[in-house]
């Protein structure tokens, strides 16, 4: 597949997401709904959030890189992207949870750090 096709489908289904969650955000009442509309919105939130970290990014590294530098990291920018907006989910259900502290959000950090670069060692290793 070529990287514009994939850019394309990533800003469609990041529109799509963006557009669940606002339809979640206008029409499911959180108080009535309970732990599912949560899911929902946090899940919505989620993926929309994915899409647009990897699209930024991708912003970022076309500048940087070219489109051949963009093209060739796309994966770890996906990966990236997922991280951040895992962080920001994780972080929003701590808060909703009443258990958000810096110290919370410190080990959040680690992990996705850890994740991160125990994926691109793993990705060193397959080279």
């Amino acid at each position: 597949m070529k990287f514009q096709q994939l850019l394309l489908g990533v800003r469609f289904f990041t529109v799509l997401s963006l557009l669940a969650w606002v339809c979640v955000l206008l029409f499911v009442d959180p108080d009535v709904t309970g732990a599912p509309g949560a899911a929902l919105f946090l899940g919505t939130l989620f993926s929309g959030l994915t899409g647009s970290f990897t699209l930024a990014l991708v912003a970022f590294a076309r500048r940087f890189l070219g489109d051949a530098g963009a093209s060739a990291s796309f994966h770890m920018l996906f990966r990236q992207g997922f991280i951040l907006s895992a962080y920001g989910i994780i972080l929003l259900g701590l808060s909703r949870a009443g258990m958000l502290a810096w110290w919370n959000a410190g080990l959040v950090l680690a992990a996705a750090l850890l994740l991160e670069f125990t994926a691109r060692r793993l990705a060193e290793r397959k080279r």
